[in-house]
């Protein structure tokens, strides 16, 4: 009973504080003038004059042969903007693109909203939008898989191919499901069902009823980290919106389940209560860096797996030679941002 208090109170939190009137950008309709708001940290509407220019505003740009990213007039509706940014992965010649931002001195809890349209001919993919922290980071992306993350951590919202609480698992169309892939210092290893091991790749995180990734359709996203409180509690969170709507909350006891080698899988009957997450065991860590990335290497199996949906999916179109994004109205901020209000509003 106790547990299920907990829960609602954290979801009844959440929900008001992810109601659209109550966010950021319900006070700047449009979005007209939200950087000024003192919760906002970081605005990119991509209504530069040249990627260059984008460019100069971030810590790192990747653009293979200046042709990853580019300017583009495909647009959300209801925005007053007149351009987005289109990233595009090329089979054989580069893996797609990003944009990459320190944030000095860093923080203990951001949430990042961004409008993103994946192509209607899209497939599988492998990695997507970041936030993440570590001590005295440099200006450069680094290196994730294979070890556990004892003085970093990072978190990504990003589309996987299947659910892990769907059995047998069967792969939904491309680009598939919401989830977090998350490195932090008590991550589990997918090496044997206790999480034990030596070798650690992204845990899982994923809603009960899968979040779909829609194609050729434009979607708020939003998702939050908040850091634990101390090095020795594990009261971190994280959480994700999608038009507005909370999917996923992720806190101590806001969902039961167990851990089954990386993966928290969600069970009411056999789980137990969340423990929450530590996200770090140092003080001096927080979020600090923010990685808005189109991630598509087929060596990693993005083109098997394209294969293999479109041999049991004949009707699906996959484009296997590119893969196309939009993205538009990046906001990061202190607490929640919400959709774009209707201008005049």
């Amino acid at each position: 009973m106790r547990h299920s208090l907990i829960f609602s109170f954290l979801l009844s939190s959440l929900l008001s504080q992810g109601a659209a009137e109550q966010g950021i950008a319900a006070k700047h309709p449009g979005d007209v003038g939200i950087g000024e708001n003192a919760e906002v940290v970081l605005v990119e509407d991509f209504e530069d004059v040249s990627i260059e220019a984008i460019g100069r505003k971030w810590t790192e740009t990747s653009n293979h042969g200046g042709t990853a990213l580019a300017l583009s007039d495909e647009i959300p509706s209801g925005t007053s903007g007149k351009q987005s940014l289109k990233i595009t992965a090329t089979s054989g010649k580069d893996t797609g693109g990003h944009l990459f931002k320190v944030l000095k001195p860093g923080y203990d809890q951001l949430h990042i909203r961004f409008y993103v349209k994946f192509a209607a001919d899209h497939g599988f993919i492998n990695h997507f939008v970041k936030l993440q922290g570590s001590v005295n980071p440099p200006n450069w992306t680094e290196g994730e898989a294979g070890f556990r993350h004892v003085k970093s951590f990072s978190t990504g919202l990003e589309p996987q191919r299947a659910s892990y609480h769907i059995y047998p698992a069967v792969p939904f169309p491309p680009p598939g499901i919401w989830h977090f892939y998350s490195y932090w210092p008590e991550m589990r290893s997918w090496q044997n069902p206790d999480g034990s091991g030596t070798s650690f790749y992204g845990n899982d995180f994923e809603p009960k009823n899968p979040a779909i990734v829609p194609r050729d359709k434009w979607q708020c996203v939003e998702f939050m980290v908040k850091m634990n409180s101390s090095p020795e509690k594990s009261d971190g969170e994280q959480a994700f919106w999608i038009d507005g709507e909370l999917k996923g909350l992720f806190a101590s006891g806001s969902v039961k389940g167990y851990w089954m080698r990386e993966v928290f899988r969600l069970d009411d009957e056999k789980g137990k209560p969340f423990e929450g997450i530590r996200w770090r065991t140092d003080p001096a860590i927080n979020i600090n860096k923010v990685w808005l990335l189109h991630y598509v290497n087929p060596g990693e199996g993005t083109a098997k797996a394209n294969a293999e949906f479109l041999a049991g999916h004949p009707e699906t179109k996959i484009n296997l030679k590119t893969s196309t994004v939009w993205f538009d109205h990046l906001v990061v901020a202190k607490s929640y941002i919400g959709p774009i209000a209707p201008a005049g509003k």
